[in-house]
């Protein structure tokens, strides 16, 4: 083979033939589906400033930007997603009448790093302005349309509520960063293998929490806020959805004014240990919804927490969403950085397992942190067109092995 001979990037495909056909099918399928439920489609720049998406994502998402300064001297980054270009929209081009506003879109997104594609195409969907578990309910049945437009016979919804999560740990007293970190370890914490001490070691160690007469490791010197840098890097890897026009740094010094009295290790503990017994629960959403509420009571918290989790299950059994295909895991905290109350991920059932193709949540926030006047709560999902695809091909192959050994 010529040494000079130039190869696309890895994480990048070529689609033709059955696949080319099958991605076409599935984006068209999937927008019709979206159409028909009244959602207008919008079309927005591959090419955004980067700070729209900087201001959305936590370090998951930064760390994964393709950004460069293009000859004007504005720093720019192909959109990684749909959502932020799409309230960006809004904002700068207020629309007439009245909300909930609905919007859909597809096409290409661009993250790079360790996963199976740095160019992906999305097929989704955003509804702004609506607050009641009426619209989380609405969304789910969308995507369970697209599912079905798709043509997708086994598949299985997985749903979390980072709300509830956080207003578990909000009960306790933790600051803001507190929360925020302890979110960030649900999976650690979850894991019953794992010794909740090792947790507390290395928030003391970061100045989260305090130990001793030890508090956190910084001054303020000239308004800007001097911290121990693992403190930082651990914020910085967990922050939220960023507030107004705050760079994420300033972001990081606001956090850190918070934490001049760090949380003590009992509320810290205490906060934790119900923390793992709730991402403990998975299961039949009304069983889990139960367990919940008399977990949190248990706990001395007010169980009334779980009602947004427990208004949206009522709401999808009561329009006829097929529940069998619904998990309720609240250990599940998909874009912890981003999401603010119910998540959720759609996988495809396969012989080899369940594959995920998409998913969503609410993201109440956003709207305020790009610049709007006045916020406004939000929420949507986005399917990956070539996760489908491989998941398809993967279960047709499956499919005829069984086939040929029977």
């Amino acid at each position: 083979m010529n040494l000079d001979t130039v190869k696309k990037l890895a994480g990048t495909r070529d689609l033709s033939g059955n696949d080319l056909a099958l991605a076409n099918s599935l984006e068209s399928a999937m927008s019709s589906a979206l159409s028909a439920a009244d959602y207008e489609r919008i079309e927005t720049p591959v090419l955004e400033r980067a700070d729209l998406f900087a201001r959305k994502s936590g370090g998951e998402i930064n760390s994964s930007l393709y950004s460069f300064t293009d000859p004007g001297g504005v720093k720019v980054s192909l959109r990684p997603e749909f959502t932020s270009s799409v309230i960006r929209n809004l904002i700068e081009s207020p629309q007439p009448g009245t909300r909930p506003h609905r919007r859909a879109y597809s096409g290409p997104v661009f993250r790079y790093g360790d996963g199976a594609f740095r160019q992906m195409t999305q097929v989704g969907a955003e509804l702004v302005g609506a607050a009641e578990p009426s619209a989380d309910a609405e969304i789910l049945g969308l995507a369970l349309e697209c599912v079905q437009a798709a043509k997708i016979e086994r598949y299985s919804f997985r749903i979390g509520h980072l709300g509830l999560m956080h207003e578990t740990l909000r009960s306790f007293g933790l600051s803001e960063p507190v929360r925020m970190y302890v979110a960030s370890n649900m999976e650690r914490i979850a894991d019953e293998t794992r010794n909740l001490n090792d947790l507390l070691d290395q928030a003391q160690a970061s100045g989260l929490v305090t130990s001793g007469d030890r508090s956190v490791p910084m001054s303020d010197t000239n308004g800007t806020v001097q911290l121990d840098e693992t403190t930082r890097t651990l914020l910085r890897e967990s922050i939220g959805v960023p507030i107004g026009r705050r760079s994420p740094e300033k972001i990081l010094d606001r956090l850190m004014r918070k934490t001049r009295d760090a949380t003590d290790p009992e509320s810290f503990l205490n906060a934790v240990e119900i923390s793992r017994n709730l991402a403990q629960l998975k299961g039949e959403a009304g069983a889990v919804v139960e367990s919940a509420r008399t977990a949190l009571a248990d706990a001395g918290v007010n169980p009334t927490i779980t009602q947004n989790l427990h208004s949206v299950m009522e709401r999808l059994n009561g329009d006829g969403f097929p529940m069998d295909a619904v998990t309720v895991d609240l250990s599940f905290a998909r874009g912890i950085a981003y999401y603010t109350g119910l998540v959720f991920e759609v996988q495809m059932n396969t012989n080899a397992g369940k594959a995920p193709i998409g998913g969503g949540g609410r993201y109440d926030g956003l709207v305020k942190s790009l610049g709007g006047v006045q916020d406004m709560p939000a929420l949507g999902f986005a399917f990956n067109i070539e996760q489908i695809i491989d998941a398809l091909n993967d279960e047709s192959k499956s499919s005829n092995l069984t086939a040929e050994k029977g």
